[in-house]
């Protein structure tokens, strides 16, 4: 990634509708994919150990402590399809957290010694499967839910949170549906960081920031919304030369930077192409553009705020990534996090 010390000005474009202000009344556990998650497959029968999802767990606000996640499945009785679940913290080396079944009142609960997520801070998790003998049909994998050893509960975002498509043996590999909006994920959104205007952080909307010194010197667009999209390397960086170069960027502090949150939403507005592009960071200087192909309406009722998230580039910038496969829900989106 852009590792500088000096900041720049770029216009970031979007389209938005309104935005409601809320206050963070308790930490913020926020889930999403990473984007070493795999991508959908078919698993051939008595599969043993398939790696099938990577979740990111991140805290904001305040710290998180877990001592439980709960496994399910995006349809019903799909945990049926698997006679064994495993669960790794994949933060630093690889840790077995527990499995399913196992002999809990609730056998899809991994429960395990308390795990601190300090505000801040993200932990990546793998779940691993091994298939049943009668295991059929499309399936995604996931967290539904947390226990915690204390009563602070933390409000939660993007849960239930799955993984791509599972195409179990005996059947033809279908995209399934966007999930429906009672399943769907709820994303981070500023408001919930506390974001109210831009102006209350002394920037407006087409800065570009860097929280030099931190753990994460990257350059981000800003927009009005409160939220940021990230330059991916100098080169993409360079195809805005009409912005100032990096002379104009501002330096902020890690928890204004940490304020708005990242979008990975692109259009191609030079040629006015009206197709939604999602990145997914495929190194540290380099990405893959997935369109996203499910209708406005259908994005909207995924995320409220997705039409708030989309930033303009230039066909320079779009013809430097390469093509990936279709998204089939916004939910797919990967979420860059350093």
């Amino acid at each position: 990634m852009i590792k500088f010390i000096t900041s720049a000005l770029i216009v970031g474009a979007f389209f938005g509708v309104f935005f409601y202000v809320s206050a963070q009344q308790s930490p913020v556990l926020t889930a999403t994919l990473d984007y070493n998650t795999p991508p959908a497959q078919s698993i051939q029968a008595g599969a043993q150990q398939v790696d099938v999802a990577r979740i990111n767990l991140t805290a904001s606000g305040g710290d998180v402590f877990l001592n439980g996640i709960y496994l399910n499945t995006d349809i019903v009785g799909g945990l049926d399809n698997f006679s064994n679940l495993y669960l790794y913290n994949v933060t630093s080396g690889t840790t077995l957290l527990g499995t399913y079944p196992n002999q809990s009142q609730n056998p899809n609960l991994i429960q395990f010694s308390n795990i601190t997520i300090g505000s801040g801070i993200t932990k990546k998790f793998l779940i691993r499967a091994s298939l049943s003998s009668s295991a059929s049909g499309n399936v995604r994998l996931g967290f539904s839910g947390f226990t915690y050893p204390t009563q602070a509960e933390p409000s939660l975002s993007g849960v239930p949170i799955y993984g791509n498509t599972l195409t179990l043996p005996g059947t033809v590999a279908t995209p399934i549906p966007s999930p429906s909006p009672s399943s769907s994920p709820n994303p981070l959104t500023p408001s919930s960081l506390g974001f109210t205007n831009l102006s209350a952080l002394g920037l407006k909307e087409g800065d570009t920031i860097s929280a030099s010194g931190s753990a994460d010197p990257d350059i981000y667009i800003v927009n009005d919304w409160g939220y940021k999209r990230l330059f991916l390397n100098p080169v993409i960086f360079g195809f805005y030369g009409h912005l100032g170069g990096f002379a104009n960027v501002k330096n902020v502090g890690s928890s204004t930077r940490d304020m708005l949150v990242n979008s990975g939403l692109f259009r191609n507005c030079e040629t006015n192409d009206e197709k939604v592009y999602g990145v997914e960071v495929t190194g540290e200087d380099t990405g893959t553009l997935h369109w996203i192909n499910t209708s406005g309406s259908q994005a909207v009722q995924d995320d409220p705020e997705f039409f708030k998230k989309v930033f303009c580039i230039n066909s320079n910038e779009f013809n430097g990534y390469s093509k990936g496969s279709d998204y089939i829900s916004v939910n797919q989106v990967p979420s860059y996090s350093r």
